[in-house]
């Protein structure tokens, strides 16, 4: 019987593994039939139509797709658990990739309003709070079309993403006022060119920064922070990613964040049969932070494959390697930020904005589907030089 090979997560790591691993029989299972564009979701939250991608036609034909959410990990009996309509179910397997990525860090607690207001029902926060996860976007798009001029739409996290967020909606949107909420300072991790641009675009969308403020809780169509109340008639939190319990649940080893630990060959440390992509792994040992990010997801899920490839075919596992060139930072549809940086994520003076830098990040976010497509046909095309 071949090598059961079974991938959890049909993201960007889950779906390039599975096109690339030749050695095995490969089943990838994923809660959705849909492949989600992460890296787009601040464009359809904005309004713009974006088309599907069915996993099950983007996978090669000897890979096996399921649909179904997967409840549990049986690692003594190498069995994946998993629910869909018509039950519960198991999956064998002699190997397992676990990439199933990340979600929206968790929202604060509900609190009494800042006025006296009764704590927030769930059906009360979930008509005005929402996340960039794929149905919660779909309703914020809903919601965003249907807000009068002057209201008010607040976007908490000053990352990548809460800052993509605000340009796209602030862009789409004129008529509303939106203003981002961030702990720290804004744009910190750019270089001093990068601020510059930054703050200069978001004064040209009329953008307000709420800098240095941190979110105590949610109250009622209201943020509670240190220096008072900020009303809003529509919130976006972006505030960090977080993991699945699912591993530590199982008792795979992971990190404080729920990370599976893998060594450099990206092989859990604690179960030698489990490898874990993407989002949901921590690299020990490696020299370089890996950020959540699609950028490592695709690189990581093909490494998992090539060394599954050569291990079931009688060679050596290789360490991962990789290195940083850029980051990109979409600014509406007309405008951009890409920061150039040193291989270790640390932003260099150099980068590119205005037209140049929408068509390079769009080229980028275009690449990342096009890759999945191409390694169906050949399978190793896509290689990033460390």
């Amino acid at each position: 019987m071949s090598h059961q090979v079974v991938i959890i997560g049909g993201g960007y790591a889950g779906i390039l593994a599975a096109q690339r691993l030749h050695a095995a029989q490969v089943t990838l299972i994923n809660n959705r039939s849909t492949f989600t564009e992460r890296i787009r979701l601040h464009q359809i939250a904005a309004g713009e139509r974006r088309p599907e991608h069915a996993i099950p036609a983007l996978l090669r034909k000897d890979v096996t797709f399921v649909q179904g959410h997967v409840s549990a990990l049986d690692l003594d009996g190498q069995q994946v658990i998993y629910r869909d309509d018509a039950g519960e179910h198991t999956l064998p397997y002699d190997s397992l990739i676990y990439a199933l990525g990340s979600k929206t860090g968790n929202l604060p607690q509900q609190t009494v309003g800042a006025h006296g207001r009764a704590p927030l029902r769930s059906t009360e926060k979930s008509d005005a709070v929402f996340t960039l996860d794929p149905a919660s976007t779909e309703r914020l798009a809903v919601r965003l079309r249907e807000l009068p001029a002057g209201a008010h739409v607040a976007v908490v996290g000053g990352g990548l993403t809460g800052i993509e967020s605000a340009s796209e909606i602030a862009e789409s949107y004129p008529h509303l006022h939106v203003s981002l909420v961030t702990r720290g300072a804004f744009g910190e991790r750019l270089s001093r060119k990068g601020r510059a641009h930054l703050y200069a675009t978001f004064q040209r969308l009329n953008v307000q920064i709420c800098d240095h403020l941190d979110v105590q809780s949610i109250g009622d169509r209201e943020l509670i922070t240190e220096r008072g109340a900020i009303p809003f008639d529509a919130c976006v939190w972006t505030a960090g990613f977080t993991v699945p319990t699912l591993a530590r649940d199982a008792g795979l080893a992971v990190n404080d964040c729920g990370q599976i630990i893998v060594d450099r060959t990206l092989r859990s440390v604690s179960h030698p049969n489990v490898y874990a992509a993407g989002d949901a792994a921590w690299v020990a040992e490696m020299p370089i932070p890996i950020r959540m990010a699609c950028a490592t997801a695709l690189p990581m899920g093909g490494h998992v494959a090539d060394n599954l490839n050569t291990l079931l075919t009688g060679g050596p596992a290789k360490p991962f390697e990789f290195r940083y060139y850029w980051q990109c930072i979409s600014l509406g549809r007309h405008d951009a930020l890409v920061q150039m940086v040193s291989g270790d994520d640390t932003p260099r003076e150099r980068i590119l904005t205005g037209k140049g830098g929408a068509v390079f990040k769009e080229m980028i976010c275009r690449l990342t589907i096009n890759v999945l497509r191409l390694e169906r046909h050949v399978p190793g095309l896509y290689r990033v030089p460390a």
